[in-house]
Order: structure tokens, then C-alpha cells, then sequence
């Protein structure tokens, strides 16, 4: 018997971790969010801070660990069905990641297992202004810190907009090749 996934509940955290990559330039501009800010605000930095690592890391987790256990259960359930066409296809035009040592592009399933694996990761900031006028955002980059099973460390920097991009497109291709309904109802 598989584990019932919630399909809609995935595309929704997804797309509100969309929503604040994209959108947190304007939201930080609009509240002068600095760390280094005298001035008190509605938004705090390390408020605003809290909230977003905290949406960041477990949306990521959360999703990474589900299509990590799509793609093995469509690999056991249907010997036909190709995860890495379907990982190609979700991927096409996209550049959601790759290592930083070597600048080696993350395929979808190496990006899940960086994020499941990782043992530090840090929001990469970006600066913009100077005085009264200066804030600071979030860019939309998730940097992940990890060592392969031999010890070697890796660094890998993943764009989340492409990445959860890529993860709805994954997410709806699998829906369309594998009848997930069929799967969970009749499965005793």
C-alpha cells in the first residue's frame, strides 16, 4: 500500500514559495527590511527574516521529499513510465540549480536529494541602497551545505523560482501519466 499524497497541498505551498521569491524585493522595499535599520517597522528584520527561512526550509523539505517518493513509486508502479523524460520535460528552459565548486547544473531528483541532505542552508541577500532608503531581500537563491556519502563537501545554489517551476511542472506531468486516484482507492 503507498502513502496517499496530497497533490493540491504541494502546489500550494509551492506557489506561495513562488510568490515570495518573486515578490520579495517589493515587500522588503516597502518596509526598508535591514538588518542594520534603527528605525522600528512593522516588519522587523529578523522578523521577517524568522518567517521567510522558515517557509523556505520546510515548503522545500516538504516538496522535495514528496517527488523524491513520487518518482521511486512511478518507477515500481509502472515499469514503462520514464521519470527522467519527465524530469527533462519539467526542467526544459529552466536553470533552478547547480554546484558551486564546479558550476555542474542539479538535474530535479539531485536538487531534492541536496535539499533532503543538507546539513546547512542560508537565503542569499541582496543589498540595495544606502541611508535612510536601504533594505535588503531576499534574491531567490536557497544555498545548500552538505557532504556526499565519501566526506566531500558540496555547496549547491538553487534559484527557487525555477526550481518550483519545475517542481509544479513535475507535479502535474506525474498526475497526467499515473492515475494517482486509481492507485490510492484501490490499494488495500
Amino acid at each position: 500500500m503507498s502513502h496517499s499524497i496530497d497533490f493540491d497541498s504541494i502546489e500550494a505551498r509551492l506557489f506561495t514559495l513562488h510568490h515570495a521569491a518573486l515578490g520579495s524585493k517589493a515587500f522588503c522595499e516597502r518596509f526598508k527590511i535591514s538588518r542594520m535599520s534603527q528605525q522600528p517597522s512593522e516588519y522587523e528584520w529578523v522578523q521577517y527574516f524568522g518567517h521567510l527561512k522558515a517557509l523556505v526550509s520546510g515548503t522545500m523539505i516538504d516538496a522535495a521529499i514528496k517527488i523524491r517518493m513520487l518518482q521511486d513509486f512511478a518507477r515500481h508502479e509502472d515499469e514503462d513510465f520514464d521519470v527522467n523524460a519527465l524530469q527533462a520535460e519539467a526542467s526544459d528552459g529552466l536553470n533552478f540549480g547547480h554546484l558551486e565548486s564546479n558550476g555542474a547544473p542539479l538535474s530535479l531528483r539531485d536538487s531534492c536529494n541536496k535539499i533532503i541532505h543538507a546539513t546547512g542552508a542560508k537565503l542569499v541577500w541582496q543589498d540595495v541602497g544606502d541611508g535612510e532608503d536601504a533594505f535588503e531581500y531576499w534574491g531567490g537563491v536557497y544555498r545548500l551545505f552538505g557532504a556526499d556519502q565519501s566526506g566531500r563537501e558540496w555547496v549547491a545554489a538553487v534559484s527557487v523560482p525555477d526550481w518550483c517551476t519545475a517542481m509544479m511542472r513535475f507535479n502535474m506531468g506525474f498526475q497526467l501519466k499515473i492515475d494517482w486516484n486509481h492507485v490510492v482507492k484501490w490499494d488495500e
